[in-house]
């Protein structure tokens, strides 16, 4: 049976206003207000599903009568997030994100709800993030969002690897703040990227992520694969095998096309 957990977030909702939910891409995120009325922003990490309902009493169950009130919960036993795996599965299976595995939905993504006043937003995504402006957030983009990678931090170092070099960067953040935020979303460690033709594009990020209490680490390429999943966080010289192989065969598939 499906229930619902309090979620613990930063930040709490306003108890009267409605959200302004936008959606489009990128784009989508639910506008409110919060208690000490500045604007918040949810946005979310690998959203597959949104929906909007009227409604005064919560569609789920609380896990316990003693949990203490929350405006956001995760849904256990979700039907709903069955349901959309079952679907990608049986439609899309191996072309699930450009060849990604469609049972990451069942390992990574949870099956969110958002309580406002005589309305609830239900999202299924394997995270989210909060954020809160002294002006609404709808045009406005925030270039140190988690999700937006690391690429705007000035500092890298450089490794080298079959001629083809790299800029790598970390996370600047304190351990402890990475960790708070990664109980949220995604938080991205490592970024590296090929410098091809004048030109540097993130390749592979190294991201941390606590899902039910248990925290991760990943290893993810251009399209988002988890290439390899880590129980402690690794440091360079441990993925740097994974790394070098790829610049290898970036360099052969180089080689082929006539480039340098």
């Amino acid at each position: 049976m499906s229930r619902a957990h309090r979620f613990d977030v930063p930040i709490k909702a306003d108890s009267i206003d409605s959200p302004i939910v936008q959606y489009g891409g990128n784009a989508t995120a639910i506008h409110f207000t919060t208690h000490d009325r500045q604007w918040g922003r949810v946005t979310f990490e690998r959203l597959d599903s949104i929906k909007v309902t009227r409604g005064e009493y919560e569609p789920f169950p609380r896990a316990s009568k003693d949990e203490p009130y929350s405006w956001v919960s995760t849904i256990s036993d979700s039907d709903w997030l069955k349901s959309r795996h079952r679907y990608e599965t049986e439609y899309y299976g191996g072309a699930y994100n450009f060849g990604g595995d469609v049972d990451e939905m069942l390992a990574e993504y949870s099956h969110y709800l958002f309580a406002f006043h005589d309305e609830f937003v239900e999202a299924i995504a394997a995270g989210i993030w909060i954020e809160t402006d002294s002006e609404m957030l709808i045009t406005k983009p925030t270039s140190a969002h988690p999700l937006n990678g690391i690429g705007h931090i000035e500092e890298f170092e450089r490794i080298e690897a079959h001629g083809i070099s790299c800029e790598v960067r970390r996370n600047p953040l304190p351990t402890d703040q990475i960790n708070r935020n990664s109980r949220l979303c995604s938080q991205t460690l490592i970024e590296i990227g090929a410098d091809l033709d004048g030109s540097v594009n993130t390749s592979w990020r190294l991201t941390q992520r606590e899902f039910n209490g248990t925290t991760k680490t990943y290893l993810r390429n251009y399209f988002g694969h988890a290439i390899h999943t880590y129980n402690h966080i690794p440091d360079l010289n441990e993925i740097r095998p994974i790394i070098d192989q790829w610049l290898l065969e970036v360099r052969e598939r180089r080689r082929k096309m006539g480039k340098s």
